[in-house]
């Protein structure tokens, strides 16, 4: 019997087959099983992650908040935020105007400004107003002082301040005054806020 050196060149290679390494394969699915639990993931992954994008939305915006400083003004006392003494001269909402909303009444009040020093007197007008309920509700507020007459350092000014709240808590809301616009950004300190008694 001779040997042929280049048999192995010719053979065909699928002469030889390698058995199937795994010897029992499972049985898929059905297509109602697979659905089934395709729906059940469906269920209980969609919540979960609806869940932990509101965890993370929430923990991001309380890094965007700022954190306040509350100080409360004593009736006819007088605070200081910005450099800026503030002192709430009284409220009027019986010759205020009517209010367009519905259950709401408009309000005006006096707030009375002395600025310290120069630059204090340009952010009179920078200073936000908002009136807040013992609830915690919060309305805006507009403050405007005379444009004929302009805060000057050590010189006394006049805020007239106007909103409109809701009408059973008009001798509950108090007013609030804060830094505003580029005052607010000064770093990460807490934000002054002046929260006046009446």
């Amino acid at each position: 019997m001779s040997h042929d050196p280049l048999e192995w060149t010719v053979r065909d290679p699928l002469e030889e087959t390698v058995p199937d390494p795994v010897e029992r394969r499972r049985r898929r699915l059905g297509d109602g099983t697979r659905r089934t639990i395709e729906l059940v993931a469906l269920l209980v992954l969609v919540p979960a992650l609806l869940a932990a994008q509101w965890v993370d939305n929430r923990h991001q915006s309380r890094g965007y908040q700022t954190r306040e400083r509350v100080t409360v003004v004593p009736r006819g006392g007088t605070g200081t935020i910005a450099r800026i003494q503030l002192r709430l001269l009284g409220r009027d909402t019986t010759g205020s105007p009517k209010s367009d909303i519905a259950g709401a009444v408009s309000m005006k009040l006096i707030v009375q400004a002395r600025p310290l020093d120069a630059k204090a007197a340009k952010d009179v007008a920078a200073v936000n107003f908002t009136m807040r309920d013992r609830a915690g509700h919060v309305w805006s507020a507009l403050g405007s002082t005379d444009p004929e007459n302009k805060p000057a350092a050590g010189a006394l000014a006049q805020v007239t301040v106007i909103t409109e709240v809701p009408a059973h808590l008009v001798n509950s809301v108090v007013l609030e005054a804060r830094p505003g616009g580029l005052l607010s950004r000064a770093g990460t300190a807490p934000t002054p806020v002046l929260r006046f008694a009446h």
